[in-house]
């Protein structure tokens, strides 16, 4: 969804463009297609911060997938109790390529946008350009994402996503089956350091989305702000599928564990979770 479903907390790869990578899964990503999709979360978190505000989200996501590997989609999202009723949206443009059996890479650029009446509260508009290579060594396959991010808090990302992927034997007279994909996310990233005349220096999360706001300084204690790069969270997923030949259910909870606790600039921590549905259009 745009950042889907999966990827709005993570990496940017959707659930049905990851599943068509899968010479083992039938739903995949053929030539000329579009898919649909509705999803549910409780929260919108990516790279640290969140784009929700910390409110659950509802989207919406139409997705065109052309024969040369490119897939185009859109994303409509509304926070409840929020006005006006489409409270972001985005649009955003992948690519994917496997080289060989145990090597893959992937681009992708993402906009997002919301009303002027909402940046304030949730985000100002802002642009993301991934890079991603896949290294398959059979027990685990892993992924490294490198982000760079176009907005009031511009920066550098890293994510190394090391996971596992499984799945069932074909039920519903082989018509379907589950499959799962738990990993482990670590990220890397622009953090704030903090360091105050009476020598006490503290690091935080820098926010993404928003103006940085800065502390203010008293007639005793003055501070100073500089930016650094280094491990911000790590992140522990179990996402499920129910896979069908046209029709995808998928849910995945997760539990995020912050490398640095600081009340003026709190990280993002504990437990979301995301359920989506995504059906073959054409």
């Amino acid at each position: 969804m745009g950042l889907p479903v999966r990827g709005y907390c993570r990496n940017g790869t959707s659930s049905v463009q990851q599943t068509g990578t899968d010479s083992t899964n039938e739903l995949t990503v053929m030539k000329y297609s579009i898919y649909g999709g509705a999803g549910w979360g409780n929260n919108l978190i990516y790279l640290g911060s969140t784009i929700s505000g910390d409110h659950p989200y509802y989207s919406a996501l139409l997705t065109l997938g052309l024969k040369n590997g490119l897939n185009i989609s859109t994303t409509a999202s509304h926070l409840s109790k929020t006005y006006p009723y489409v409270a972001f949206y985005s649009l955003s443009a992948r690519y994917a390529h496997t080289v060989n059996s145990w090597f893959d890479y992937s681009t992708d650029i993402s906009g997002f946008a919301t009303p002027r009446s909402l940046q304030e509260s949730l985000f100002s508009n802002f642009a993301l350009l991934n890079l991603t290579t896949g290294f398959d060594w059979k027990l685990l396959y892993t992924k490294l994402t490198f982000s760079d991010m176009y907005s009031h808090g511009n920066g550098m990302y890293l994510q190394i996503i090391n996971s596992h992927y499984f799945e069932t034997s074909r039920f519903f007279k082989g018509k379907a089956f589950l499959s799962f994909d738990p990993d482990v996310n670590l990220l890397f990233g622009r953090l704030v350091k903090v360091e105050s005349n009476t020598g006490i220096s503290t690091l935080g999360n820098a926010p993404l989305f928003v103006q940085f706001k800065k502390k203010h300084n008293t007639t005793t204690t003055t501070y100073t702000y500089s930016y650094v790069f280094g491990m911000m969270q790590t992140e522990f997923s179990l996402p499920v599928t129910l896979n069908f030949t046209n029709f995808i259910l998928a849910a995945e909870p997760s539990y995020i564990l912050p490398a640095y606790s600081n009340t003026d600039y709190p990280s993002q921590k504990g437990f979301s979770v995301t359920m989506s549905a995504y059906f073959r259009i054409l």
